[in-house]
């Protein structure tokens, strides 16, 4: 059976390189893309998937129909796994970033610090992260490896 795929982006570029390597890695794999925080959540709650791609920053409405980004969740893709954790939707959740700081100021945390958070709050389900480079192609390897891990 193909494995079912969310992947939650919201940069085009980024997507469909993505795109490009998971049906390279994942031929058969049913994957759905959903472009913002709030329809990425009701995606993931009104449905079942084997395996959640999740980008950290999201806009909090798609790009369709909004005429100015009308906000932007900093940490948008660890509210949605704490809504997981909280629904027990224990999806495995792999994120793919192209940053390696996100906040500002008391929020500010590196990628490293943040993967240890992400391991500690979401245990059950957080699985790493994948760091992508438009510049180079290491990302492709990481997310391989950590697909074959699930």
């Amino acid at each position: 059976m193909p494995k079912k795929v969310l992947f939650i982006e919201d940069n085009l570029i980024k997507m469909e390189a993505v795109m490009n390597v998971l049906h390279s890695i994942l031929p058969n794999a049913d994957i759905t893309t959903k472009d913002s925080f709030r329809s990425g959540l009701k995606e993931l709650i009104g449905n079942s998937y084997d395996i959640l791609l999740l980008d950290m920053s999201l806009p909090t409405w798609d790009r369709e129909g909004v005429k100015k980004q009308e906000g932007f969740e900093r940490f948008g893709g660890e509210t949605i796994m704490r809504e997981m954790k909280r629904k027990k939707k224990l999806t495995p959740t792999i994120v793919i970033t192209m940053f390696s700081e996100f906040g500002v100021g008391k929020s500010f945390i590196d990628l490293v610090d943040l993967d240890s958070h992400l391991k500690s709050e979401f245990k059950e389900f957080y699985k790493g992260f994948v760091k992508y480079s438009s510049s180079e192609r290491k990302w492709e390897d990481e997310l391989k490896i950590a697909l074959e891990k699930l």
